[in-house]
């Protein structure tokens, strides 16, 4: 009789350490999946901006204070207050942020970067949110080049990763004028007159005058651009990039509308340039 209690009791115990470890294990797994649910929510409310940080005005990395400024950053960093998103920067230069785009390690691309045929066919892009028209650039000594006419037999320098290679590629389909790629160093080059001509946006070229004041160049014909850039965000084509294309639109809408989008350009470059020439032009193409 004694023997078959103590036995009883064996099992009472075994049943109640069963117990009591099947339920300390569901509460380890429940707050695993409860940290991982946690991390995975903080994760969805960051938007992750892939930017060189080395194109004013529009985006600027300050290596001694760690910060980064300029249009698109400030722009980037009004979308995450109204849409209760952290925006991380992630610095790359432009060929290896679109290629974090492509990996799903960034969400989009800062860079007054330009709507391309290339780029359509494999990216979706936001509205608009930006005119610039590209200028012949040249040395301020330089009375030769007064227009895109002048140019052939001479050198043009084009950045590399960027749009306007596309652009005198098409608009320079016999290779007339000698392109070179440059990586950095480009404006320099023009400077002293080792490369005839690059294309720079008119709008900016002032301000980078005025911070780098050695730099001696000059736009010509700039009532007749070589090419308009139009300028928006682009998204890969994933269920999270087009969630956060939609967002985005919206609330660009809301700050064209709302005026808050003028008071930031207006501060940046002396103008809306939503309400330019190039953007009703625009708009009257497409019909709105």
């Amino acid at each position: 009789m004694g023997m078959m209690l103590q036995q009883e009791r064996k099992m009472k115990m075994r049943k109640a350490f069963s117990l009591a470890w099947g339920l300390a294990l569901s509460l380890v797994v429940c707050t695993a999946a409860a940290a991982s649910a946690a991390e995975k929510g903080a994760e969805e409310r960051v938007i992750r901006v892939a930017t060189p940080g080395t194109y004013p005005p529009f985006t600027m990395y300050d290596e001694a204070t760690q910060k980064w400024s300029g249009f698109d950053i400030e722009l980037w960093r009004m979308i995450g207050e109204r849409s209760g998103h952290e925006i991380e920067f992630l610095r790359f230069d432009i060929p290896a942020s679109f290629a974090e785009l492509d990996l799903e390690r960034a969400d989009t691309v800062a860079q007054q970067v330009s709507i391309t045929p290339a780029r359509q066919a494999k990216y979706d892009f936001t509205q608009p949110y930006f005119f610039s028209p590209y200028c012949l650039t040249v040395a301020e000594s330089n009375n030769e080049v007064k227009s895109w006419k002048d140019m052939e037999g001479k050198s043009i320098a084009l950045p590399q990763g960027g749009s306007e290679i596309e652009f005198i590629t098409a608009l320079d389909p016999e290779n007339k004028v000698k392109k070179s790629i440059y990586e950095s160093g480009m404006l320099h080059e023009v400077s002293l007159g080792r490369i005839t001509a690059c294309t720079y946006p008119a709008l900016t070229l002032p301000y980078r005058l005025k911070q780098s004041p050695g730099l001696k160049l000059k736009s010509v014909d700039v009532e007749n651009p070589v090419f308009v850039e139009v300028n928006a965000y682009p998204f890969a084509r994933t269920d999270r990039g087009r969630e956060l294309l939609k967002l985005t639109d919206g609330i660009l809408t809301r700050m064209f509308e709302d005026g808050s989008y003028a008071k930031l350009c207006e501060k940046w470059f002396g103008m809306n340039v939503m309400g330019s020439k190039y953007a009703k032009e625009y708009r009257e193409k497409q019909g709105k």
